[in-house]
């Protein structure tokens, strides 16, 4: 799979495709030169419809043209601490329009935020799927 975001409506269907995705703290890099926030995780294949065989893909989510990252709810010094995401978001500021906030949500209160210039996310799964233990459950 392969997606690119460039719109709310884009983005949307990102935050989908990595919803329930799992990551380490040490698969976040931040690349202040390139302006590049890259995640690497396993996400839950979706995609594949509800009655599939539970899948994961190893995937990436790169973010372009960012001016800024915080973390918040994040052990940062735990390079091994799982994150799990459960949406993806972005507000427009019109002091730096087109640009924003992206916002990256995760699990018990973790949140990264990103300042970019402009809306530039692109998913890309490296690996083919294997099988999961389980489907995620939402309550």
């Amino acid at each position: 799979m392969r997606l690119l975001a460039q719109s709310q409506k884009d983005l949307s269907v990102i935050s989908a495709m990595v919803q329930d995705a799992v990551t380490r703290v040490g698969d976040i890099s931040y690349d202040k030169q390139s302006r590049q926030l890259i995640i690497a995780m396993n996400r839950f294949c979706w995609e594949n419809g509800k009655r599939s065989v539970p899948a994961r893909a190893r995937a990436a989510l790169q973010i372009s043209s960012v001016l800024s990252v915080q973390q918040n709810g994040i052990a940062v010094v735990k390079r091994n601490g799982i994150l799990s995401v459960l949406a993806v978001e972005f507000s427009e500021k019109t002091d730096i329009a087109p640009g924003g906030e992206l916002t990256i949500i995760l699990a018990d209160n973790g949140t990264i935020s990103i300042s970019v210039e402009c809306l530039d996310v692109a998913l890309v799964d490296i690996s083919g799927a294997w099988g999961a233990k389980s489907r995620p459950k939402h309550g």
